[in-house]
Parts: structure tokens; C-alpha cells; sequence
């Protein structure tokens, strides 16, 4: 629903990256009263396009065998050298199932599987390298196969480690440790698992619960 005028967009005006005009019809950008807030939007009414932020969601995975979980040390800015369990950002077209274990299997060259999600960060207003706001989900991974590698370009090192080795590893991230301890007490606790609705669910729909059926059944 509408519920403001429009205003043409000021000239130094921020905007999302350079643009100036409609991504969808290509008139000018504008600004107008949309769900309480002043947003960009286009001039053009028929068109309807408004911008509602830039959003982004990452995933990472937590791979425990032996006690011990693996962490990749980033060979990239930013933070290079520190050192975190493997994640990145789920592409637009790929289920987040898919991308937290190729990001697994892409970053250390381990092959692991979802069994769950044991938390998630929720960002506003960025951080270095990344978009205005962001949501991470870290998920519990059961370990298949593979030993960890450095091959990729990004990545300097990896390799499994337990919490106490951890700390004496200059660069460890916070979050990491954090969600390898969640991921271990989950052992005790299940986090949210793959489930189903029931009946058939379109390509790319996932949905997660408290004692789910898992990712085999789901």
C-alpha cells in the first residue's frame, strides 16, 4: 500500500550502490512515504518499484569429529589471517541447504551433510566488505568425509581443532567459538532440524522446526 507523495531524489542523495535510475523500467528514482519510512522508489507509478534495502543472507557450518571442529583461516580482506568456521553468502537461486555444505566443501575440502541449525546473527548497518544488513545462519554439519586443505584461493589454512587449542590460535572469532559451543551443547539440545509441511513442497522451499524429521525425511 502507498501511503506518501513522491519526491524527485536529491542529487548526492545515498543511494544503493550508483544507481539513479529504475533497475525495473529505467525512469528516474525517487523518494517516497512507503510503511512509515521515506524509501527510493520510482517515479513511475505503473511500475511500483520501491527499494526496501540491501539484504543479504550467509551461512556457515559447524563440522565436529573427534571433539574437535574445523575453522579455515581467511586468506582474503577482510580479516585476513583470522580464523572462523567455513561460510559465505547463499546465492539468490540456491537452496541455503546446498550452499552451507558446498561452502563446507568448497572452503576446507571436507564433505559434510546438515543435521541442523543451531543459531543465527542478525546484522544492521554492515560491517567492513559487507551490505547494509545481513542474516547468518549457522548450521550443524555431520562429518562425511575428506581431510581439511588450504587449496582454495581464499583460504590459508584449516584444519580441526578443539575449543581449548582454539584459544591459544591468534584470530579465532568470536562468533566461531560461539557457535561451535552451541553446536556441541546441541548434542544435548537439538536445534532446529530440516522439516515438512506435508504434501509435496516446491524446489528451492525449506523450512526448519524444533524436532524436525531431519534432513533425510524433510
Amino acid at each position: 500500500m502507498r501511503d506518501g507523495s513522491s519526491r524527485p531524489l536529491a542529487r548526492g542523495s545515498t543511494m544503493p550502490g550508483p544507481w539513479r535510475y529504475c533497475p525495473n523500467c529505467s525512469m528516474p528514482l525517487t523518494t517516497k512515504m512507503e510503511g512509515g519510512r521515506e524509501r527510493i522508489a520510482c517515479a513511475d507509478e505503473d511500475c511500483g518499484f520501491i527499494h526496501f534495502g540491501n539484504f543479504s543472507i550467509g551461512c556457515a557450518g559447524v563440522v565436529i569429529r573427534d571433539g574437535k571442529a574445523l575453522i579455515i583461516q581467511r586468506g582474503i580482506e577482510p580479516f585476513r589471517g583470522s580464523w572462523q568456521i567455513p561460510g559465505g553468502y547463499v546465492e539468490a537461486d540456491e537452496p541455503i541447504l546446498e550452499a552451507v555444505e558446498r561452502e563446507v566443501r568448497e572452503e576446507s575440502g571436507v564433505i559434510a551433510k546438515v543435521r541442523d541449525v543451531v543459531g543465527f546473527r542478525h546484522s544492521v548497518g554492515g560491517s567492513i566488505g559487507g551490505p547494509a544488513t545481513n542474516i547468518y545462519l549457522v548450521f550443524r554439519l555431520d562429518y562425511l568425509s575428506g581431510e581439511p586443505s588450504d587449496a582454495d584461493s581464499e583460504v590459508m589454512g584449516a584444519g580441526f581443532f578443539t575449543l581449548d587449542e582454539m584459544e591459544a590460535i591468534p584470530g579465532v572469532q568470536g562468533l566461531s567459538k560461539w557457535a561451535i559451543k552451541k553446536a556441541m551443547e546441541a548434542d544435548v539440545t537439538p536445534g532446529l532440524a530440516p522439516d515438512s509441511l506435508g504434501g509435496p513442497q516446491r524446489p528451492g522451499f525449506s523450512v526448519f522446526g524444533l524436532g524436525g524429521m531431519g534432513f533425510e525425511q524433510a
